[in-house]
Formats: C-alpha cells, structure tokens, sequence
C-alpha cells in the first residue's frame, strides 16, 4: 500500500509539473532571418492595414476557441481526480484516471505548442485570459478542498 501511495504522489507531482509548465510557455525572442526581413519590408501598407483590422475584429476562431475550452475542460478533469484523491488517497483507480490524464495532456500541450500567441486578436486574448483564469480559480479550490 505504500508503493501506491508514493506511485500516486509522484504522479500528482508530475501532472502539476505539467500544468505549470503548460501555463509558462514563450521562448526567447528569436532574431528574424534576413529572408524574413525582406519579406516584411516588401508588404505595402494597404495590406498591413487590412491585416490589422482583421486580426483586431473581435471574432475568436473556431480553432483558437476549441483549444481553450479543450484546455480548461483538461483542468477540470484534473481538479476532480485531485479532489477524489483528497477523499480516498488509497482508490486504485486513480491511478487509471490519472494515467488517462497524463496521456490527454500530451495531446493538449501540443495542441498550445502549435498556438501562435502573435496572431491573437483582441478577442482570443481577452478569451485566453478569462479561461486561464477560471482555471486558476478551480486550482486554488482543489487546493483547499
């Protein structure tokens, strides 16, 4: 019994190590390759100008939109096995649930990985804030659970 115990805590860690890696993201900033750099110099400002407006329409994406509910609705899975976990820290079956959660993770951070935070409008930004912070509300509940 003790073996499970200490399997299930390092998998608690793993997943919170996960989950905060998941929150950090962004890399250096990179320097833009000469190719990129002609490249930009070359749009005229007919076309910047177009593509402001539409970057700042206010209309979240479908895609973008998926991936955020995708990623909140992951944490609220999590906090559930947390809470179970709290009640009943000797359940086997968490282990099963808590392997489900790792192998759903995978998928999910590759899902944010592919996010080009550059390319949000106003919109998903203001979307992305609001979800992160639900989910940073239902962790700290877990927490205290």
């Amino acid at each position: 019994m003790k073996k499970v115990k200490t399997i299930s805590i390092l998998l608690i860690l793993s997943l919170i190590m996960f989950a905060l890696a998941s929150c950090g993201g962004g890399s250096a900033a990179e320097e833009p390759a000469e190719a990129d750099i002609e490249t930009a110099e070359s749009y005229d400002a007919a076309d910047e100008d177009a593509e402001e407006e539409e970057s700042d329409s206010g209309v979240i994406s479908p895609e973008f939109k998926k991936t955020m509910d995708d990623y909140e609705a992951w944490f609220d899975h999590y906090c559930e096995v947390m809470k179970k976990y709290q009640e009943n820290p000797s359940d086997l079956e968490l282990l099963t649930e808590m392997s489900d959660l790792i192998a759903e993770e995978t998928t999910m951070l590759e899902q944010l990985e592919n996010m080009d935070e550059s390319e949000m409008n106003n919109a998903e930004l203001a979307y992305y804030i609001e979800v992160t912070a639900r989910i940073e509300k239902k962790l700290l509940e877990a927490a205290d659970y």
